[in-house]
């Protein structure tokens, strides 16, 4: 199996646990900073037009710039944003991260493009679905532990937490080669 594609699988295996830590607790910390039911249900669907508009430009720039500085761009936003919200005080603060950090969904498209072109001899598919699986097994992990921290400890520590496994998944991240 290629190097690269390793590398990418050990990025987002870290990143599926940071983001479990943090990810499905979102509501009831937004509900812990004083955000009512509707706004939340907003702030969550904002951030999904966000989400979804931005899959076009990224697509555009990974053709133009190759999908490595596309992934790398987004990692680093991803963990800047996961710090925004670990370190906020209020809802406020905690929004912007929220939205920054929704932005990077625009990683799908040049991170398909990259795993496609460093696949080696997987089909696509396969390349692809190990990769996903990969992810996945961190972000069962990710929640389970995200659970017991936020019980014991606060929820606003499962993004602390997320927020330094961030940082690791972004520094195996720029490992990989063009």
């Amino acid at each position: 199996m290629n190097r690269n594609l390793i590398l990418v699988g050990i990025s987002l295996f870290f990143w599926g646990i940071g983001e479990g830590f943090f990810l499905i607790f979102q509501p009831l910390y937004l509900q812990e900073l004083g955000a009512s039911p509707v706004l939340i249900g907003t702030i969550l669907g904002a951030m999904g037009i966000a989400m979804a508009v931005l899959q076009i430009p990224a697509g555009y720039l990974t053709d133009k710039v190759g999908p490595r500085p596309v992934m790398w761009a987004s990692w680093v936003l991803g963990s800047s944003a996961a710090w925004v919200m670990a370190l906020s005080s209020g809802l406020s603060m905690f929004i912007i991260g929220l939205f920054l950090y929704g932005m990077t969904s625009f990683v799908i498209a040049p991170m398909n493009a990259y795993i496609s072109s460093v696949r080696g001899g997987l089909s696509v598919g396969r390349a692809l679905t190990f990769i996903s699986a990969i992810y996945n097994f961190g972000a069962v992990l990710g929640p389970i532990a995200g659970g017991y921290i936020g019980e014991h400890f606060g929820l606003k520590n499962t993004f602390v937490i997320g927020a330094v496994v961030f940082i690791i998944s972004t520094a195996v991240i720029f490992l990989v080669k063009p």
